[in-house]
């Protein structure tokens, strides 16, 4: 009885040490649950994202933890100084296969700043909507987490059909801890750099009046 006893035990024990080996193993290769955190450097980045000394740090703030992360830029449309008036760019950012992130930035002819916040954050009523100091305009709605710089492209008579602007909107998708104070800033900081890659991009022949910083927005009262 002793012997098997003993028997059992050492079995038990031997179980224990290899379930340890394997977590310790798991843990230093990085294998789930224990995978740390994907890069997010200016090597992989959007380069329509802006400056990587300014959309690096934003994006980790941003963006949900993820074992792997994957940039994509898409361009398409015509410039200013190749007279056309369809300059596109895009980001597309995902984590682990899920899309979590996307820019968007494309010329427009100049509109009422109204109409466009609406087309922008792509909803009926704004009031939510916070303004901040860029480009022509610049809007956040924390609920939505949509940020958007109206940024001056073309006077008229640069290119056929009048004046043109550029819209960029930068949109979070929604994960646990995306309504804070810091990711509302970061989304102004991405927008604005977004922004200020587009206008440089397209070759826009009109002042961007995007500030040299990032402006700073209210947190909420309730923060």
């Amino acid at each position: 009885m002793d012997v098997k006893r003993k028997r059992l035990a050492l079995s038990v024990s031997a179980v224990v040490v290899i379930a340890g080996l394997a977590a310790g193993a798991a843990y230093v290769l990085e294998i789930p649950p224990f995978a740390g955190r994907g890069v997010i450097d200016a090597g992989n980045v959007c380069a329509s994202a802006g400056d990587p000394g300014r959309s690096v740090p934003a994006l980790k703030d941003a963006l949900p933890s993820k074992a792997k992360y994957s940039f994509e830029d898409r361009y398409n449309g015509k410039n200013v100084a190749e007279g056309g008036s369809s300059y596109n760019a895009y980001c597309f950012v995902r984590g682990d296969g899920d899309l979590l992130l996307s820019t968007r930035s494309q010329m427009m002819l100049a509109t009422p700043s109204k109409e466009w916040v609406a087309e922008a954050l792509d909803e009926e009523r704004t009031e939510g909507a916070e303004e901040f100091e860029a480009g022509a305009l610049g809007v956040v709605d924390l609920s939505s987490l949509k940020a958007a710089v109206l940024t001056p492209c073309s006077a008229p008579g640069t290119v056929v059909g009048g004046s043109y602007s550029i819209s960029t909107v930068v949109h979070l998708r929604p994960y646990d801890g995306a309504d804070g104070a810091k990711v509302k800033q970061r989304l102004v900081d991405l927008a604005v750099e977004a922004a200020r890659f587009a206008h440089k991009s397209a070759k826009c022949d009109l002042p961007s009046g995007l500030p040299a910083e990032g402006p700073r927005v209210r947190a909420d009262s309730s923060e």
